[in-house]
């Protein structure tokens, strides 16, 4: 009986459930965010879009069932507009005005995670932690002639009412995922993520490859 009860706790501590991990991720997020930009000379609004591909990458150590894990994701949201305007020059030359709008988001997060196992293959791997994301933030306008013989002959000028701005927030993260044994220290897995600060929130599902040392 002793035996028994002392094989679970053995394996338990056993070095092959302690060390550190690293790991590759891509996916696809889905943020809701308050930028936007209203051309006022031209009555036109642009915001970017709230989907994108989303990569990224973690580093993590693991003792038992239980781990620290540090993370990195990017991803950009687009958006644009265009109309196009009645020839110009004689009609030798098309013209089209175009808006544009786009975030550049870099997230670093820090989560104690757990880890269950399911089979001997399978395990669940649950997170919750802060995030640190800096947006930079962009837009623009500009009026596009291209000759109407010749489409390698065209010119571009910026109209007013473009904007910069830079934000970096703290907030919070949850996560939940699955992983596979493949091959020794290798795992694959897919996992979901939500998160929310002052200026986005939004969810991803990536799908990643983990190897453990």
């Amino acid at each position: 009986m002793n035996n028994k009860l002392l094989l679970p706790l053995a394996l338990l501590c056993s070095p092959a459930f302690a060390g550190p991990y690293v790991g590759l991720e891509v996916g696809a997020a889905s943020i809701n965010h308050d930028f936007s930009t209203h051309f006022v000379a031209d009555a036109k609004t642009v915001t970017p879009s709230n989907s994108s591909t989303t990569f990224g990458g973690f580093v993590g150590y693991r003792s038992n069932n239980i781990g620290i894990e540090l993370g990195y994701k990017q991803f950009e949201l687009e958006g644009s507009t265009s109309q196009h305007l009645p020839l110009v020059n004689n009609n030798s030359y098309t013209h089209e005005r175009e808006w544009e709008a786009d975030i550049n988001a870099k997230q670093f997060i820090v989560k104690p995670v757990y880890f269950y196992a399911l089979t001997e293959k399978v395990q669940l791997k649950a997170g919750a932690g802060i995030t640190y994301t800096q947006y930079d933030y962009s837009s623009s306008a500009q009026d596009e002639y291209e000759n109407v013989l010749n489409d390698d002959i065209e010119f571009n000028k910026p109209r007013l009412g473009g904007e910069s701005k830079n934000k970096s927030e703290f907030g919070v993260i949850a996560s939940i995922g699955i992983d596979y044994n493949v091959y020794r220290n290798i795992n694959i897995g897919a996992a979901m993520e939500y998160y929310v600060d002052s200026t986005a929130n939004g969810g991803n599902v990536t799908v990643n490859t983990t190897y453990f040392f």
